[in-house]
């Protein structure tokens, strides 16, 4: 017999982290206490994309297809819905002011104004070939009073908004759309899966008091920049682990599996922690036996990488207006995150204050989505989980789309909205 359909069930959410290296399909179940738990997740290779964007559809629908059955059978369910994490170089973001002149017509600002406010916003950030990902409230203005968070419930003649709005290219969009609906799984939104990671390994106190999140991926590295609670700074560098293994292939003609393998076992960013003669061994193309390397030559070619990767984040916090780089909080995730010696690295030439971020556990969840390798895929499902119940709250069907036809999905003030760019019309 087949999987039980369980859609059906609103409670049942399925988050799909498609990557440069890997697909990650996790399902989770919201209980009618509102806590969220794992069921299932697979983890399975992808080769359809390169930094973030993809370029075979074909496999990349092999592989999400093969992913999401295998969670299935892991959870027990069959699912019909997802959302789906999207990054890559193509993804903007604009800090932008708007007046609501319509808001407060009955005298007082109310629930049901301030859920309009991202997709009014939205219809106004339109440009040829993009579409708007998420319109995120920063902060309201009051009749000239700046700086109010949540203005529900007070008066006003005058109230503007300031919303960080994150946007993508039309084409890559709908193409990774186009990949999982391929599969038969519809698309419920596009999550910018750096967003998606802070869910997963920021806390609320973070957030409030500044922070930047660095989510270091196989094809690319996200920046992600908080103040006072808000999002306010989106950007990409297209470097992110798979570099670090394709330097190893050019440099030595190994194979890319035994790169990869040669990266996680021996590389670091410090050749001075090494021993001097200590050696490892790779598989070269062309030779019946590996080849011993000294370890410390492995070494600096990972640092010459890393040192890369860091002037180029130092250049995205700058452009975040941080001037004072020895005084912001940076958190780490992603699977490169774990690069031996990077942490340091970082401590020493940007700031003191860096952690390694994993996802904070959930019932069910196994000690693998643990780890930063799986920020983003633990985040979306966290993503999904909040976008229902402010779909609940709100009286939104969930499908992508408010009350009207493509608009996106309704949600409270001071959060952004899932908007599903397959149904929208170009932005």
């Amino acid at each position: 017999m087949g999987l039980p359909i369980m859609m059906h069930r609103a409670k049942i959410l399925t988050a799909i982290d498609i990557g440069t290296t890997k697909v990650c399909t996790v399902i989770g179940e919201k209980s009618e206490t509102g806590s969220l738990s794992v069921l299932g997740h697979s983890v399975v290779p992808c080769e359809g994309l390169v930094k973030g964007v993809i370029e075979n559809l074909v496999a990349t629908q092999i592989s999400v297809r093969a992913s999401v059955k295998e969670a299935e059978g892991k959870a027990g369910v069959k699912v019909g819905s997802a959302y789906v994490g999207i990054t890559g170089s193509h993804v903007s973001f604009e800090n932008r002011s708007d007046v609501l002149s319509w808001v407060g017509r009955h005298g007082v600002i109310t629930s049901a104004d301030l859920t309009q406010v991202p997709d009014n916003v939205a219809k106004y950030s339109k440009g040829v070939g993009r579409k708007v990902l998420h319109a995120i409230p920063i902060s309201y203005s009051l009749d000239g009073q700046e700086g109010i968070k949540d203005p529900l419930g007070m008066h006003t003649r005058r109230l503007e908004v300031k919303t960080h709005v994150v946007t993508g290219a039309a084409a890559p969009m709908d193409q990774l759309v186009r990949a999982v609906e391929g599969t038969g799984i519809r698309v419920e939104g596009l999550v910018l899966e750096s967003l998606a990671s802070g869910e997963a390994v920021l806390t609320p106190m973070e957030k409030a008091g500044g922070v930047v999140l660095i989510d270091i991926g196989g094809g690319t590295t996200e920046v992600i920049a908080y103040r006072a609670g808000s999002m306010y700074y989106t950007s990409a560098i297209p470097v992110g682990g798979f570099q670090f293994t394709n330097d190893i292939c050019l440099t030595y003609n190994t194979p890319y599996d035994s790169a990869e393998e040669a990266k996680l076992n021996f590389a670091s960013t410090e050749p001075d922690s090494v021993r001097p003669h200590e050696e490892f061994t790779l598989a070269i193309v062309g030779r019946s036996t590996a080849l011993t390397l000294p370890r410390r030559d492995l070494c600096q070619l990972t640092r010459e990488r890393a040192q890369e990767l860091a002037r180029l984040i130092a250049l995205k916090l700058r452009d975040a207006e941080i001037s004072d780089l020895s005084q912001v909080n940076l958190v780490l995730t992603g699977g490169a995150a774990k690069l031996a010696g990077f942490e340091a690295m970082l401590k020493k030439i940007l700031t003191p204050k860096v952690r390694i971020g994993s996802p904070m556990p959930l019932p069910g969840m196994l000690e693998e989505l643990q780890q930063p390798d799986f920020a983003t895929s633990v985040g979306i499902l966290i993503w999904a989980a909040e976008q229902k119940a402010k779909e609940a709250t709100n009286g939104t069907n969930g499908s992508g789309a408010s009350h009207s036809e493509g608009e996106p999905v309704g949600s409270g003030a001071g959060v952004s909205r899932i908007l599903n760019p397959f149904k929208w019309g170009s932005r």
